[in-house]
């Protein structure tokens, strides 16, 4: 049955004040989302939907639950998951039909988000074993960039980042482990939150590297991240990684002290990337009255090639170890076959793995250090926006480099949002989202969400005429 009021936005604050006012139900913004699925073109977002009926007695039971309560934060809120995360009754593919299997329990960080009234939608495509930056890595299609199909979408939250992006639904569930939630999120101009590591409970995700996995949220803005975020957080005992406390650190300085990576790595950016990230910087110092302060960039850029180049990535093969046994590599797809082989044949031994344990404390320090000098972090969310055609044609190259900004978030223990900032014209006269990531220590998820709002608010980096996020 199609819904008849009007839907004007999905947005998590905005649907709470009207449910609170009584000026729409949930059922009206069950209906209106699959009506929008149905219609939308890319099929590749999803790989199960719940069916819709299943989706309106949610939405009924939480009426009659909440008729003459106080409504949860999340009431009535449509979201998707990211198909690597448990969600019991259903089945966990990982983008892999051969290694399906059906979920026990629900994730500890769903039932939360469950319990807060959230509706679940369905559970959507991603990179095969969230392996890849992409999101053309999938037997299920290749979700495109929501403002030009020829482009790729980003990954491996490839489809979470789309069925967002898209107005399917108000917030998605999704990881990242070297930057799969702040790709995706700033090639379809959206926001993507990776809190710090082990406050947000990773059990019930199939891991790919466990002890540097995270839980992540997209939604449109700000507000909204920090909205479920505040719902998602919390110490889990059966999380071997959970945090019971987080560092203290120093105040940030007043003004705001931010550091850029080096010029050397910022030519590798596309042209049209290179001058709205110098744009974006320049806003910040005018418009924020922010001070660009001078770092040592080494630490974070050798970090970022210890995700690929050193040990850890046979975590991968730990993880995968049964299915790889059992199975072959001949089944996967091409690109994850050969990630998967690199690390085999590389055969890392433990003194290696324990050199490189040691190795990345040491970069874990001298960022540390560094971040006496600043308080944040902002570098661009990725390289530039490639089309899928050119990742066919270079699909390693091309996606390694994709990372160069963002692999090294998570081994160095930090905490990061990706924020749309911008737009370019591409080659087809389309307007594409522009993205940077700002990037602050441990603990310090507030104070960057903080600071991407302002970010997201000035209207110098806003040509007259464009669109808002």
């Amino acid at each position: 049955m199609a819904s008849s009021v009007h839907v004007s936005s999905l947005d998590v604050v905005r649907l709470h004040e009207q449910y609170t006012a009584k000026s729409l139900s949930p059922l009206d913004v069950v209906r209106h989302v699959y009506e929008k699925i149905a219609s939308y073109h890319d099929k590749a977002v999803w790989i199960r939907l719940i069916p819709e009926s299943e989706a309106l007695t949610q939405a009924e039971e939480l009426l009659e639950k909440y008729h003459s309560k106080p409504l949860p934060p999340l009431f009535g809120i449509p979201f998707s998951v990211k198909d690597s995360i448990d969600i019991a009754g259903h089945p966990t593919t990982l983008a892999c039909p051969s290694f399906t299997y059906a979920a026990k329990a629900t994730a500890p960080v769903i039932t939360r988000i469950l319990d807060a009234g959230g509706i679940l939608i369905g559970k959507t495509n991603l990179d095969q074993f969230a392996t890849g930056l992409a999101g053309v890595r999938s037997p299920y299609g290749i979700p495109r960039c929501v403002f030009d199909a020829d482009y790729i979408s980003g990954g491996s939250s490839s489809g979470s980042a789309v069925s967002v992006a898209a107005s399917l639904v108000s917030f998605t569930v999704c990881t990242d482990t070297g930057g799969s939630t702040r790709v995706p999120a700033a090639l379809n101009g959206v926001v993507g939150l990776k809190p710090t590591l082990g406050t947000v409970s990773t059990e019930g995700l199939f891991p790919a590297c466990k002890n540097i996995d995270c839980v992540c949220i997209i939604a449109r803005t700000i507000d909204d991240a920090e909205e479920v975020w505040n719902v998602m957080k919390g110490f889990d005992e059966n999380d071997v990684y959970a945090r019971r406390e987080l560092p203290t650190w120093d105040p940030w300085h007043d003004p705001i002290r931010f550091g850029i990576p080096d010029e050397n790595l910022l030519r590798g950016l596309s042209p049209v990337y290179a001058e709205a990230f110098d744009q974006t910087v320049v806003a910040i110092e005018k418009d924020l009255g922010c001070v660009k302060t001078y770092i040592d960039y080494i630490p974070f850029e050798s970090a970022n090639q210890m995700l690929y180049d050193s040990s850890i990535v046979s975590q991968r093969l730990l993880a995968f170890e049964p299915y790889i046994k059992s199975h072959g590599l001949e089944v996967l797809h091409p690109a994850i076959k050969s990630t998967f082989q690199v690390a085999a044949d590389n055969n890392f031994s433990a003194t290696r793995a324990y050199q490189d344990v040691f190795t990345l404390a040491l970069h874990r320090r001298q960022a540390e250090i560094q971040f006496r000098k600043i308080d944040i972090l902002v570098v661009p969310s990725t390289v530039g926006h490639f089309t899928v055609a050119e990742l066919e044609e270079e699909p390693m190259a091309r996606n390694k480099v994709m990372g160069k900004f963002t692999n090294f978030v998570n081994m160095l223990d930090l905490c990061a949002v990706s924020v749309p900032v911008g737009w370019w014209k591409n080659k087809n006269g389309r307007d594409l989202p522009f993205g940077v990531t700002l990037i602050g220590q441990a603990g310090k998820d507030k104070e960057i969400m903080a600071f991407g709002k302002k970010l997201m608010e000035m209207p110098n980096l806003r040509p007259q005429g464009s669109k808002s996020f």
